[in-house]
């Protein structure tokens, strides 16, 4: 018992170094590996390897669960061993097959197995949609909760974390396995009675804030060997409030959205601070703006989302800057009060990058479409946008703890995911996490139907098309999902769908209650969904009995997004598990995107190709492709710069004493 708790309380401390980020040569060596790791040989052994497992579920699929639980115990002692010994996976995969056979009512396929397979190995697993993820993900956490080691698996959001935890409860205790779910209503007590069980269903965001926190009550120092022995001898008190058992394992389900689109956003655990001069400045700064135009006073940088204001602007309030409070009377902290107030005004809109409820900003989550929950911009922004909508200002946070999802991620000694769209990222994946990423074949094939693009010059001509789109596969009794870039967009379409009369359901980051519910009737006959890029990920469309023989889904996409994996998560919507359905993106010149990355003398030469040949042609895709290949540029180049932080930093913290996990 003494040996467990001493054990216990070094994985609470003990944080693995980083994975190690090559530079020059040893970049294009490692490069090389990552290549060899993902070949198509590997994948081809999978599968062989997956039938060998289904073939032993043939053979125990009448066995009783006293049966199959005695075996796991019998294997348990040999998935301590590193390499787990192949007879041993095969047998323990394919009593969790059985188990999956006979609580959950599904015999697992081959390609799912390939993927458990690939998961507890160490891959990242690209799966279509609705191939079964949720049944692949347990199938491997399972695995991993024979070891008796802490299994983290990453869901998208706290609804997928809690329904998993509770759906699936049954199928783990069929081997004895403990199964909870950390969301965001939880307390401290209640955190670390869930992290105590063998697989812990939870959301990125929960898991780093609750890392931080345990961080924070650790203090210094942090060597985990030295910290023990000072608390043996009565130096340091053992510590309270600690909820996490260590890090050991985490499959992440959606992983490019976490590990690539919200790679370098830090988690900040924050504490509010009075600075009643900052609130009144900013106040101040709203009011000043005003009469200041673009392109005369100013200059917006939309590419970077940046604000250039030239000196004889600022000289233009010199005799304003006795009216701000002691702190701020000088002329670069008025150029940064203009500057955020600018930023506020011109790059931040409501129903795209926030909401305003109960007097509040909620932020969006600009990837998912959803907000996130308690949530600030830094540097006095937060501030300069509530000033904008004329809110009660908040006062400023202060950090008291601070981490990228890039950087803690490769901080887990196992680290494993699925996602539908992620060999676009292949070699960034490889690079940062070590991550190889293999794509599962679909089990059945894909009947989807990709319509040519639909460009228009305007704004207006692209919301009619839309809406006689609609119109005429309505009529048809075809379900239709809609997919907008933001709020915004979503709330100006279902105010023209209400005036043609057609019925639909809304979706978006204010009225997410009921995602699940929305997603999962979306696939009934005549239904007309309309969503942000939220739309659902993690709950399946189905389609209801008749659907089929009319075409299946139908997606109407009205923009493009910065990542071109954003859109084949929206067109993977239609034609799931070889159903028929069908794709037709409607775009504008006027679209963000285009605004954003393609210069403005390019938009027009487009325009006027646009009115001259009527109809999208190879040019104009071109250009979505190549304003897509810009903002991923751009996305990459910020999270190489933050790898290169990271590296720096845990330098300088070695030469410190202190663990880079800190």
């Amino acid at each position: 018992m003494v040996t467990s708790r001493l054990h216990r309380s070094y994985q609470r401390l003990n944080v693995r170094e980083h994975r190690r980020n090559y530079q020059g040569a040893d970049s294009w060596t490692f490069s090389f590996h990552g290549i060899h790791k993902r070949r198509k040989k590997i994948l081809e052994e999978l599968l062989e390897r997956a039938a060998r497992v289904l073939e032993r579920f043939d053979q125990l699929e009448s066995s009783s669960p006293e049966s199959i639980s005695r075996k796991v115990t019998e294997l348990r002692p040999r998935f301590m061993k590193d390499p787990v010994p192949e007879e041993a996976l095969i047998e323990g995969l394919a009593c969790s097959s059985v188990a999956a056979k006979h609580v959950l009512g599904f015999r697992p396929h081959v390609e799912q197995v390939a993927g458990a397979l690939g998961l507890f190995q160490g891959y990242l697993i690209e799966m279509a949609t609705g191939e079964g993820k949720t049944l692949t993900v347990a199938l491997a956490a399972a695995l991993r909760g024979f070891t008796r080691l802490p299994c983290h698996v990453v869901t998208s959001n706290d609804y997928l974390a809690e329904r998993d935890g509770i759906e699936l409860a049954k199928y783990y205790g069929y081997f004895g396995l403990k199964v909870a779910a950390v969301t965001s209503e939880m307390n401290s007590e209640g955190r670390q009675k869930a992290y105590e069980a063998d697989v812990v269903y939870t959301t990125p965001k929960e898991l780093l804030a609750d890392f931080l926190r345990d961080r924070l009550i650790l203090g210094q120092p942090y060597d985990p060997a030295r910290r023990h022995l000072r608390r043996v001898v009565g130096v340091v008190q053992q510590e309270k409030g600690i909820v996490m058992r260590g890090l050991h394992c985490a499959i992440i389900d959606e992983a490019d959205s976490v590990l690539i689109d919200e790679a370098v956003t830090p988690l900040i655990i924050s504490r509010p601070t009075e600075d009643r001069q900052l609130m009144e400045s900013t106040l101040m700064a709203q009011k000043w703006i005003n009469p200041l135009q673009p392109d005369v006073d100013y200059e917006v940088d939309f590419q970077f989302r940046d604000i250039i204001v030239p000196e004889k602007t600022v000289q233009a309030f010199d005799e304003m800057i006795k009216r701000l409070p002691p702190g701020w009377r000088n002329r670069e902290r008025l150029k940064e009060l203009l500057k955020t107030a600018l930023v506020a005004r011109e790059h931040y809109r409501k129903g795209i990058h926030y909401v305003v409820d109960d007097g509040k900003i909620h932020l969006i989550d600009e990837f998912t479409g959803r907000i996130m929950a308690h949530r600030t911009w830094q540097q006095g922004l937060h501030q300069a946008v509530e000033a904008k909508e004329g809110l009660e200002i908040s006062p400023p946070n202060e950090t008291a703890a601070s981490m990228s999802f890039q950087r803690f991620f490769r901080c887990f000694p196992v680290l494993a995911g699925l996602s539908g769209t992620a060999k676009e990222s292949k070699s960034e994946l490889w690079q940062i996490y070590h991550l190889p990423v293999l794509t599962l074949p679909t089990h059945r094939p894909v009947q989807r139907i990709v319509h040519p693009l639909a460009v228009f010059g305007s704004a207006e001509l692209k919301w009619k098309e839309v809406i006689a789109e609609i119109r005429k596969v309505y009529q048809m009794g075809r379900p239709i999902l809609v997919g907008t870039g933001s709020v915004k967009a979503s709330e100006e379409l279902a105010s023209l769908l209400e005036k043609e009369r057609i019925p639909f359901r809304l979706l978006n980051a204010v009225r997410h209650a009921q995602e699940a519910e929305i997603i999962s009737q979306a696939g009934q006959t005549g239904k007309v969904t309309i969503a942000t890029n939220m739309a659902g990920r993690g709950t399946d469309i189905k389609l209801e009995p008749g659907v089929i023989e009319r075409g299946g889904l139908h997606v109407i996409a009205t923009e493009c997004f910065e990542s071109g994996r954003v859109d084949r998560q929206l067109m993977g919507r239609a034609g799931r598990q070889g159903d028929p359905g069908s794709v037709r993106f409607i775009l504008s010149l006027e679209d963000d995107l285009l605004k954003k990355y393609i210069p403005g003398p390019m938009r027009q030469m487009l325009r006027r190709m646009l009115q001259a040949e009527g109809k999208a042609s190879k040019v104009l895709e071109g250009a979505y492709s190549l304003a897509q290949n810009a903002a991923e540029r751009m996305s990459r180049r910020a999270r190489k710069r933050l790898l290169k932080e990271d590296h720096w930093l845990e330098e300088t913290l070695a030469q410190d004493g202190i663990a880079p996990g800190e």
